[in-house]
């Protein structure tokens, strides 16, 4: 029988429903296969690599069948967020676990043709990247985690947050159910075991970082750890459908519970500098922040582990640590010393000319008969720390004791008041960034921060400056 036209109407719009019906479910289940089927074979072809085993370092090394990562090489493909390396600017992160995420994705073409990778140190953000290219498929599932765990071992910070607990979405976060003021993030929680894991084991089986033939020992640390870490991150971050059992014996397989004490030691630092928010998520950390110079001071009673002490400061590229009792330390953060691009960075200072100043004017240095005079390496130096040092043969810390972490190290005292030490490095950092923006030609230090300072740029500043007219 003939329609009538609000018929047709009617037949006509119920076509259109089903065809936008139909749209809408073919292009969900091609969502869905792009998820579970298309991406992993794609991800076998474009982000597989042919890197098969760690070599150590050789300088002298040439050709394609090695990449470099975490470290720069005159003639290899790098991977490395070091200054003034070969990295493509295209693929450079924070760390260089990021830069190898960013190759892997890109499908960088050095990484089809390589066999083998290398670095010249042992740390964990090299670890991470040479492990990675070795299991890039193993490492995709873990990406969150990897990269968190390259930047606390390198950074020594912590993404600690006000009034949540972890979960898999920050952006999900909700109030601790204890009513806890702070937390973590899931891959934060997992990669802090993991660097925790790394650090215990390398000091006990090991040497620590800048102690003994660092090139022996490197090579002896990545023939130890490369076969381990698929099963501690299996531990740390199960897969969907994993039995306790099975987690269980990944731990133990890896000995991942070896890092439970630093971990302690880590939450412990957090929970001290984090009380004043203890039902009160509002309240005040025990942090000022210079931010016209990339400078943070933060106070607290004793001294805590570095990932604790940084998590306040993951704005900052100095940090003041001022302790009870007349105990101080200024530290340049790593976040100088390499190409950091998720935010602009201030160049390196040479804290030399403060040293100075404050030898004139503290009297644990100047009285009769004391060893103890301030000192600090150069600013080209991984972490250069300003401290006391007590100058007599054998009792100077070690570039390895440096590099320990705070609470770790003994911290002599000042004779200066804490008021009166943080006013003269305040200074200090005035008169730098007046002589930086002299140098650069500009009127206002947020212009003085940005990204890819290079160490030229750094050397050719620092010449500028009129240190000697710091007093």
């Amino acid at each position: 029988p003939d329609m009538t036209p609000e018929e047709a109407l009617l037949a006509l719009r119920a076509v259109a429903t089903l065809r936008t019906a139909l749209l809408g479910l073919s292009l969900y289940a091609f969502a869905r296969l792009t998820v579970y089927v298309w991406r992993p074979l794609l991800d076998r072809v474009f982000v597989s690599t042919s890197v098969v085993r760690f070599v150590p370092y050789d300088p002298s090394a040439v050709g394609s069948d090695t990449v470099c990562v975490d470290c720069a090489h005159r003639n290899l493909p790098t991977l490395t967020h070091h200054k003034d390396g070969s990295t493509p600017k295209h693929l450079r992160g924070d760390t260089s676990t990021d830069t190898v995420f960013n190759a892997l994705r890109a499908g960088w073409r050095p990484l089809k043709m390589a066999n083998a990778v290398t670095c010249n140190h042992f740390d964990i953000d090299g670890l991470v990247s040479a492990w990675a290219l070795i299991e890039p498929l193993k490492a995709l599932e873990h990406e969150d985690v990897l990269r968190e765990t390259a930047r606390i071992g390198d950074f020594r910070e912590l993404r600690v947050t006000r009034g949540t607990r972890g979960g898999d979405d920050p952006d999900d976060g909700e109030p601790g159910a204890d009513g806890d003021a702070f937390g973590m993030w899931s891959e934060t929680t997992a990669a802090l075991r993991l660097c925790a894991w790394i650090n215990t084991v390398e000091r006990t089986l090991f040497t620590r970082p800048f102690e003994g033939n660092e090139h022996r020992e490197s090579a002896r640390k990545y023939a130890h750890f490369l076969p381990l870490v698929a099963d501690a991150l299996d531990a740390v971050e199960p897969s969907v459908g994993s039995t306790a059992e099975a987690d269980e014996a990944a731990a133990e397989r890896s000995g991942l519970r070896l890092g439970d004490e630093e971990v302690a030691r880590v939450l412990d630092g957090v929970t001290r500098l984090y009380g004043n928010l203890a039902g009160n998520p509002e309240g005040n950390l025990p942090t000022e922040t210079w931010d016209d110079l990339g400078v943070c001071v933060v106070r607290c009673e004793s001294p805590t582990h570095y990932y604790a002490l940084f998590s306040l400061a993951t704005d900052a590229d100095v940090v003041v640590s001022v302790y009870s009792g007349g105990r101080y330390e200024c530290e340049c953060r790593y976040t100088g010393f390499v190409d950091y691009r998720s935010r602009a960075t201030w160049p390196r200072f040479n804290l030399r000319a403060l040293a100075d100043a404050l030898n004139a004017r503290d009297a644990a240095v100047t009285r009769g008969g004391s060893h103890l005079r301030w000192d600090v390496s150069g600013y080209t130096d991984p972490g250069p720390v300003l401290r006391l040092d007590d100058t007599r043969p054998g009792e100077k810390l070690t570039r390895a004791e440096r590099y320990g972490s705070p609470d770790e190290r003994r911290i002599h005292v000042s004779a200066l008041e804490p008021e009166a030490f943080v006013r003269v490095v305040r200074a200090f950092f005035e008169h730098a960034a007046r002589g930086a923006r002299a140098h650069l030609g500009v009127t206002d230090n947020s212009r003085i921060a940005r990204r890819g300072w290079s160490w030229r740029e750094t050397h050719e500043l620092n010449a500028k400056i009129d240190w000697a007219a710091f007093q």
